[in-house]
C-alpha cells in the first residue's frame, strides 16, 4: 500500500529548482511544518518531465494527506506559486500538472496549470459516500459516483466494481490523457528513482545568495554596488563574522549621498518594527569592547544592525539585530535579552528591496509570505 503523496509534474526546460523551492515556499508560508523539502525524480516513458514530490516532514500519514489537501487546495497552491517564480525567473509560459493520490482512503486529485487557468478532475470520499467532480476558473461541477455492487460479490468483485465505476474521473485518468501516457504508473515508480531533495526557502541562505540579495536592494534603491564598502571586524568579542555577513558588507552601498543617514523607516516584518540602520565598521568595533554586548557574545552573535525606537528615526536604540552563527538567522538584542527577530538576512534584504519596489502580484505574495513566516518565527498569532 503506496502512502498518500502529493507531486508536481514539470518540464525542467522551463522550471528550475529555484522555482520549485521558492514557489512551494510561498505557498507554505502560513503552514507549521518541520521540514519541507520536494524530492525529484525523472518520469520514466515520459521523458519530457520530472517528478517533484512534496514532503512536510510530519510523518504521520493521516495528518499528512490532510496538510495535502489543505496545502493544494489553497488559491495560492504550490503549483501557482511555481508557476510565478518561474515566470519571475525568465519562463512565462510553463506548464505544470499536479497529484494528490491516496489509496487507503480513496483521494484521486488532477490537476493542470498554464497561464490560461487551470482544470481539476477528481475522485474522493465525501462525507455521503464516493464523490467526483471538475473545476475550473469559471465552473464547478461535483456529483456522487454510483457503484452497482450485487449483494453476493466477493470482496474482489467489490474492489473492481469501485474501481471501474471511479476510474474515468480520477485525476490520474485526466493526466494520463494530457500526457499521453500513463501517469500513475509512472508516479509510482519515480517514488523509488528520486535523485536529488530541494530544500524549500523563501530565500537561498548562502553567502553569494546575500550577496545577490544586496545588490537586488541597491538596484531598488538606485545605489551603486560596493560604494564605501569596508572590511568588517573579522571577530566581535570573541565571534567571528559570518560569511553571509561579509558578503553583505562587500556588497552593499554604504555611501548614498542622496540619503546619508541609511535609515530604513516604517518596518514592520517578524518583531523587526520601527526604524533600522545597518552598523558601520566604527559601530561594529566599538562593541568589540562594550560590556553590554557580553550576553549577545556568549549566545555566539554577531551584531548587524540598530533597531531605534521610532518609524520617524527617534535618537534612542531599542534593539541590536544580530546574525546567530549558522550566518542565517536574526535575533534581536535588547537590554541583555535575546529573542527571535523573524526573518533570516537574505529575507530581510528582500523584504526592503520589495517594500521600495513597484510590486507585480506575484511580487506581493511574495512579500506577504516574507512578512507571515517572520511572524510565525517569532511566535506571534
Amino acid at each position: 500500500m503506496t502512502a498518500p503523496f502529493a507531486a508536481l509534474l514539470f518540464r525542467p526546460s522551463e522550471v528550475s529548482d529555484r522555482a520549485l523551492s521558492l514557489g512551494f515556499a510561498v505557498a507554505l508560508a502560513g503552514f507549521e511544518v518541520p521540514a519541507p523539502h520536494l524530492l525529484v525524480a525523472p518520469l520514466r516513458g515520459i521523458p519530457e518531465y520530472c517528478a517533484a514530490f512534496y514532503s512536510s516532514g510530519l510523518g504521520r500519514e493521516g495528518d499528512e494527506l490532510e496538510h495535502l489537501i489543505e496545502l493544494f487546495e489553497a488559491e495560492l497552491s504550490p503549483a501557482v506559486g511555481v508557476i510565478d517564480a518561474a515566470a519571475a525567473l525568465g519562463c512565462p509560459d510553463a506548464r505544470l500538472l499536479s497529484l494528490i493520490f491516496a489509496e487507503e482512503v480513496i483521494h484521486d486529485d488532477g490537476w493542470l496549470f498554464s497561464g490560461g487557468g487551470f482544470v481539476r478532475h477528481f475522485v474522493r470520499e465525501g462525507e455521503d459516500g464516493l464523490e467526483a467532480g471538475v473545476e475550473t476558473g469559471q465552473a464547478s461541477e461535483v456529483h456522487e459516483v454510483e457503484v452497482e455492487i450485487d449483494d453476493d460479490a466477493t470482496d474482489d468483485e467489490e474492489r473492481a466494481a469501485v474501481d471501474a465505476a471511479i476510474r474515468p474521473h480520477r485525476g490520474s485518468t485526466f493526466l494520463s490523457a494530457e500526457l499521453r501516457a500513463p501517469a500513475l504508473p509512472a508516479l509510482m515508480g519515480a517514488l523509488f528513482d528520486t535523485d536529488r531533495r530541494i530544500e524549500v526557502r523563501l530565500i537561498q541562505p548562502g553567502p553569494a545568495d546575500v550577496a545577490d540579495e544586496a545588490r537586488r536592494l541597491n538596484r531598488a534603491l538606485r545605489r551603486v554596488d560596493e560604494r564605501g564598502a569596508f572590511t568588517a571586524p573579522t571577530v566581535i568579542a570573541g565571534v567571528v563574522q559570518p560569511l553571509t555577513h561579509a558578503a553583505f558588507v562587500s556588497v552593499y552601498d554604504w555611501a548614498d549621498p542622496t540619503d546619508p543617514a541609511d535609515r530604513y523607516r516604517e518596518l514592520s516584518i517578524g518583531a523587526i518594527e520601527g526604524t533600522l540602520h545597518f552598523l558601520r565598521e566604527a559601530d561594529l568595533r566599538a562593541l568589540d569592547g562594550d560590556a553590554a554586548w557580553q550576553s549577545a557574545a556568549r549566545a555566539r552573535l554577531y551584531p548587524v544592525a540598530r533597531l531605534l525606537g521610532s518609524a520617524l528615526g527617534g535618537a534612542g536604540t531599542q534593539a541590536l539585530i544580530a546574525l546567530a552563527e549558522d550566518g542565517q538567522q536574526l535575533l534581536l538584542v535588547r537590554a541583555g535579552r535575546v529573542t527571535p527577530a523573524g526573518p533570516t538576512l537574505g529575507e530581510l534584504l528582500r523584504y526592503l528591496a520589495l517594500g521600495w519596489s513597484h510590486r507585480s502580484d506575484a511580487e506581493e505574495d511574495l512579500i506577504g509570505a516574507l512578512m507571515l513566516r517572520a511572524r510565525l518565527r517569532t511566535g506571534r498569532d
